[in-house]
C-alpha cells in the first residue's frame, strides 16, 4: 500500500492550485474550492492507484488531517 502523506497532500494541492500551503492550513480557509478537491484527488490516484473520497478533503480540512483520514481508510488494502 502506498502510504499518502501531508507532503504528498501539499504537492498535489501546489500542482494543482500554485500555492504554497502548510500541514495544519485549511484548506477552504485558504480559498481551495471543490474543483481543486476533485484535481488534487486525480493526482493521488494517479500518483498512488489510491482513490480518496472527498468527504475526507472536507471533513478533514489540513493537509495533516486529510492524509490521517485517508491512511485511516486505506488500512488493510
Amino acid at each position: 500500500m502506498t502510504q499518502i502523506s501531508p507532503a504528498m497532500i501539499l504537492e498535489c494541492l501546489f500542482k494543482v492550485f500554485h500555492r504554497e500551503l502548510t500541514e495544519d492550513t485549511d484548506i477552504f480557509e485558504a480559498g481551495v474550492d471543490s474543483l481543486v478537491v476533485l484535481r488534487v484527488r486525480a493526482l493521488i490516484k494517479q500518483q498512488t492507484g489510491v482513490k480518496v473520497p472527498g468527504h475526507v478533503f472536507f471533513e478533514g480540512r489540513t493537509p495533516a488531517r486529510i492524509a490521517e483520514k485517508a491512511g485511516a481508510l486505506n488500512v488493510g488494502g
